[in-house]
């Protein structure tokens, strides 16, 4: 299951033939961008990749590690966030060896989860509508950051004090102000928006699972524009399981957007170009935040 291969052994001489053979990714979901390197949640491993050649440069797998069934992950300076909603976890990793810091628990249905500069975590549980910033170290000091969101499933920083949240089941994109937890909605057009990254020009790129596409959204005005359609996104889940079920990842590099597809295990590239900027209105826009290092 790590690598998606089957093989024929011959029980008599030990003999091993590929019948089929991996193509590098499992199930990709959560993706993120730092400097050269691409960080894949692909569901039984936790997977660095050089975001130029395409090459898998670690792998660390589930069971075998403290790393348990990654489905999104976030990255910064330091630290990976990877988040489970099959484990129902959240954990903290080191970005550059893997090695598990901190592992938390009693979620409902968590979707994704991103670490602030004060090295709180904030979750996005899908199951009971709500945003939940993990205070503390050994994660037993929490807040309700928002509630009342219809499967809070994406989340990506505009600022110190401000997310860009995808609302799956609301086939909403709203902003939520950490201090108050009031939320904006910037547009309610989508449908089941799943992945979100924000680009420093006023633009949240997301993942519109129902339409197979990747939108760029004028977070200011609501202005809309498809950047891909026909995208291999939207794998369908068990009956019982939540309705976003898979995760489709999306992450921003200077211009340049990622796209994870669940359906063929695949990463796709997709240019966010001027005239895109301009047909939103953002020519000339700047919004102050801290420098990325997605650049």
């Amino acid at each position: 299951m790590l690598n998606s291969d089957i093989n024929e052994v011959n029980t008599e001489t030990g003999k091993v033939r590929k019948i089929i053979p991996s193509r590098g990714l499992t199930a990709p979901g959560g993706i993120a961008v730092y400097n050269n390197s691409l960080y894949v949640a692909d569901t039984n491993s936790y997977r660095v990749l050089n975001r130029k050649t395409g090459r898998i440069k670690q792998t660390l797998r589930s069971i075998v590690t403290p790393i348990q069934n990654p489905l999104n992950v976030s990255v910064n300076e330091e630290n990976a966030i990877v988040s489970s909603w099959f484990a129902d976890t959240v954990q903290r990793l080191n970005r550059e060896t893997g090695d598990v810091l901190n592992t938390y628990t009693g979620f409902n249905i968590p979707y994704d989860a991103i670490e602030l500069s004060d090295s709180s975590i904030l979750v996005a549980n899908c199951g009971n509508g709500q945003i939940t910033q993990i205070l503390d170290k050994n994660g037993k000091n929490r807040r309700i950051v928002a509630s009342d969101l219809s499967c809070p499933t994406g989340l990506a920083r505009v600022d110190e004090d401000t997310v860009l949240v995808t609302e799956s089941l609301g086939n909403r994109l709203s902003l939520i102000d950490l201090k108050t937890g009031k939320h904006q909605v910037i547009t309610s057009n989508l449908s089941s928006p799943e992945g979100v990254a924000y680009h420093p020009e006023g633009i949240a790129v997301v993942a519109d699972v129902g339409t197979q596409s990747v939108k760029a959204i004028n977070i200011t005005t609501g202005k809309t524009v498809t950047l891909k359609k026909n995208l291999p996104i939207g794998l369908p889940g068990f009956p019982s399981g939540p309705p976003p079920y898979s995760f489709t990842g999306i992450t921003l590099a200077k211009n340049t957007v990622y796209i994870a597809g669940d359906i063929d295990n695949s990463i796709r590239t997709v240019k966010i170009k001027p005239k895109i900027k301009a047909f939103l209105g953002l020519k000339g826009w700047r919004h102050k935040v801290r420098k990325s290092h997605e650049d």
